[in-house]
């Protein structure tokens, strides 16, 4: 199980550092464009978007993960606070990409009105033309839908793996309470063996000081006896 478990912590910590990668690229290709209303910028924007949502997701199923590992104790104590230290980091790494998104889309919105103040005045602007690539947006989006899927695939089996020592234990309980049942009446059935022992020792130690007054009784008769004839 901690081998599944160090596969998961992985995969979803390699795809989160993925997403992030792929998500400063587009903002450093939405700055380049600059124009708001464009139609390319305007898909980069909502792609951005969507990356920050799912990377926000990731973080968050990572930090279960995490969780899991300490709970179960699937990896050793140093592995798991260098976990922790990557999770903090990616979390905060997260917060300065969603900074930058802001930032960026307030200073290209400043921008573009500050240029179409510039052309109302009559000193016209040179628009920029920036193909931007779909195919590889595409294959991005991809990439990821692809990387989510193993995180699932993964996810899938450390459940079952769970599940299944979930099961393990729970029969390993029967078997302890059988166990202990057992035992009980064992020392049930001893006790009882005892108790009827020790009666029957108290019954012998009876007839055993009745046998020594009835001796006892005998001696001081033939001793009265040779008294008399004497």
């Amino acid at each position: 199980m901690a081998l599944v478990d160090h596969d998961l912590w992985d995969i979803e910590y390699e795809g989160c550092e993925r997403l992030r990668h792929q998500l400063l690229v587009q903002l450093h290709q939405r700055q380049q464009l600059g124009q708001p209303k464009a139609k390319e910028y305007i898909q980069l924007t909502d792609s951005i978007k969507a990356g920050l949502d799912q990377l926000d997701k990731d973080v968050k199923h990572l930090k279960v993960v995490l969780d899991n590992a300490i709970t179960w104790e699937t990896s050793p104590e140093e592995e798991l606070q260098q976990r922790r230290i990557d999770w903090d980091k990616l979390t905060s790494q997260l917060r300065e990409v969603k900074q930058k998104f802001t930032n960026s889309s307030r200073a290209n919105v400043l921008a573009a009105s500050s240029g179409s103040a510039w052309q109302e005045q009559g000193q016209p602007t040179a628009p920029r033309e920036t193909p931007i690539d779909v195919e590889a947006l595409k294959l991005r989006q991809a990439e990821m839908l692809e990387d989510q899927n193993r995180g699932l695939e993964v996810l899938s089996a450390t459940i079952s793996r769970q599940r299944n020592l979930a099961t393990q234990l729970g029969n390993e309980v029967e078997d302890q309470n059988n166990i202990l049942d057992n035992l009980a009446n064992a020392m049930d059935r001893v006790e009882t063996g005892v108790q009827r022992e020790t009666h029957s020792i108290g019954q012998v130690n009876r007839r055993d000081s009745t046998w020594g007054y009835w001796l006892l009784i005998i001696a001081l008769f033939v001793a009265i006896l040779v008294v008399v004839l004497v």
